[in-house]
């Protein structure tokens, strides 16, 4: 059954070519479309738009863990071999949306603070379109 009401951000998780990433603490979604110039000396001096480039991005961050099912070191071997991975958005439960798409990993940083727990995070740029799904 779909969740209802206001999403509990647990449910959300990023899957890396079917793989849930471990540890995580959060993660996002983007959407983006560039405009492109449409002004003319009809415009009265005021900038017109129209549609342009659509492209989706996201990014990630949890716990590092050397031990992890799947985590920072398995996203480096994805981002060292240059691979392209679909990566999905889903909350995993019956009937919610999940998005999905090909994907190149941009940024992958490891931060390890003195007496802190070790963290990572990964961003990841669309390439093509994304697809939206029901789990």
């Amino acid at each position: 059954m779909a969740s209802t009401g206001i999403l509990n951000g647990t449910l959300a998780k990023v899957q890396v070519a079917g793989t849930t990433i471990a540890h995580l603490t959060s993660n996002s979604l983007t959407f983006d479309m560039s405009t492109r110039d449409a002004s003319t000396k009809d415009s009265s001096g005021w900038k017109e738009s129209l549609e342009g480039q659509k492209s989706f991005s996201g990014s990630a961050e949890g716990f590092f863990a050397e031990d992890a099912s799947y985590g920072y070191e398995d996203l480096f071997g994805v981002f060292a071999a240059r691979t392209k991975v679909v990566v999905t958005w889903t909350t995993d439960v019956s009937g919610d949306n999940e998005y999905l798409g090909s994907c190149y990993i941009t940024s992958l940083e490891r931060t390890d603070g003195l007496e802190e727990s070790s963290t990572f995070s990964v961003s990841f740029e669309g390439t093509g379109a994304v697809t939206k799904a029901t789990v």
